[in-house]
This record gives C-alpha cells, structure tokens and sequence, in this order.
C-alpha cells in the first residue's frame, strides 16, 4: 500500500480541526457542499484529496478565511498528483503467436519512449526523496524538525509565547501535534494535553462532557486557558482550549475538567 503524502496528512488534519470548530456533521457537510457523506469520510481520514470548491465551503462553514487553507491545499493536492504520476504503470500488452494471424510474424511491443523513462525515474527519485525526508524528520529533536519543515515550505502560524491563547487550528498548531496525556475521568470524559513542537506550544482537549463542564489549562508562568462545553447533544465531542506556550522547564502542566457541584478532576503532565 502506498504511503499518504505528509502534505496530504497535513491537509486532512486541518480540515478535521474546521470541521470540529463548528461541530459540523457529515450529513451538514454532505448538504451544504453537494459532495457525498462517502467522500467527506474518505477525505477527511486523508485517503484522497478534496477538490477545490469543497475545501472553500467548509471554510465558509467553519467562518476561516481561506488563503492559508488555500496554500495548504495547492501543496497537498501537488504531492497526490506526485504520487499518482509516479505509480506502477500497467505495463503494455504484446502480441503473442496465438494472437498473430498464421503466417505472420507476431508485432514486438513498442519500447517506451526515452523521454517517458526519464520522467517516470525523476520522479520516482523525487518521491524516494521526500519519504526519506519525511521519516527523518520523526528522527530530529524540536528545533531541527522546526527547521527542516521550513526549508520544506510548511510554517506554522505561530511559536512560543506568541502562541498563547490562540486556536490551535488556524495557525497550524494542530497539525500532527504529540500526545502527551490521554485519560477517562471516573465520569467518563476524556482528557488529553497536546503539544506541537514546531509551536512550542501545547493545548487540552475534552470529549463525552457534558454541558457546562469546564476545561481549564494550565502550564507555569503561562495564561491559563479555559473552555466550556456549551452544547448537550454533543454532535462533535471535542472542545478544547486555547494554546498555552511551553518552555520545557519549570512544574508540570496541567488540565483540570470542573462540573458543579462535583470538584475538579485535575491531570498533570511533565513539560516536553
């Protein structure tokens, strides 16, 4: 099975983060776009790469202006087309004696143009290249992979402090983000800290809560952050907070889920 570009990974994890901001269901999606339930499903899991016009109405559903996705669009839909160029090609079909008519020599396959030999070899070569890029970068510390994305042509929109308070989706922070912590309180609600290296920042995130429980944030010497669940039938599950910036010293961070009258279920976690 042929690997997903990382450009194509990037994209659907963005369009998962516009789609979880306005709780936006597949059937909504479905309506609003006139693309099928299937083929929402197919591109936000990555598995393909929408067209145009149906990244431009989630946008408009989602209230995100649509220059940013755009870029992070034109570079996915690159490397699939890369990666469909650069495919096995079925291979040409030659004549065999059974199927020669009698008495006349079987026609040899035509050899394929030098030309198409070379394009098919640059670029697989290119495709070699930027997998083996892409499996070096899980190999680098933070600040190397922060600068080998940047010489790829993928920023983030934000790092450090200026991150603080920020949605995590717009500025890209919420692209392949680490786990740090993944629990279920004794009420059932899930509870993760992320964290985004090339950010250098980190977020919490809740789901199965239930309406009016609050999600607070903390990392030392940083704003906490705080969100709260606002909707009983909880069609999208996920409601996080906002970025807070990581230093990677200092007490460890901390995300607390509070609904009255019980008290606060608090988890902490080491800073990356």
């Amino acid at each position: 099975m042929t690997e997903i570009p990382p450009e194509c990974e990037r994209l659907a994890a963005r369009l998962r983060t516009l789609r979880d901001r306005r709780r936006l269901t597949l059937a909504t999606l479905a309506t609003e776009s006139a693309y099928s339930r299937s083929s929402w499903q197919r591109w936000l899991a990555g598995r393909s790469v929408p067209p145009w016009p149906a990244v431009s109405v989630l946008c408009r559903l989602a209230d995100e202006p649509e220059p940013g996705v755009r870029a992070l669009w034109e570079r996915s839909e690159a490397a699939w087309s890369r990666r469909t160029a650069t495919g096995a090609q079925p291979p040409e079909r030659t004549v065999s004696r059974a199927d020669a008519p009698t008495g006349i020599p079987p026609t040899p396959a035509p050899a394929p143009p030098v030309r198409r030999l070379r394009k098919w070899f640059i670029g697989a070569a290119a495709a070699a290249i930027a997998l083996l890029g892409a499996g070096a970068d899980n190999l680098l510390p933070g600040a190397d992979r922060a600068a080998s994305a940047a010489s790829t042509g993928f920023h983030v929109g934000c790092t450090g402090s200026a991150c603080d308070g920020k949605d995590p989706g717009p500025v890209l922070c919420g692209v392949e983000p680490k786990t740090l912590l993944h629990v279920q309180t004794p009420t059932g609600v899930g509870l993760e800290i992320r964290y985004n290296p090339l950010c250098r920042a980190a977020w919490a995130r809740m789901w199965n809560a239930a309406a009016g429980s609050t999600l607070t944030f903390t990392v030392p010497g940083q704003p906490t952050q705080r969100v709260t669940a606002a909707h009983a039938d909880n069609t999208d599950p996920f409601v996080y907070t906002g970025l807070a910036a990581v230093t990677g010293h200092g007490p460890d961070m901390k995300a607390c889920v509070t609904r009255a009258p019980r008290p606060p279920d608090c988890h902490a976690v080491a800073q990356p």
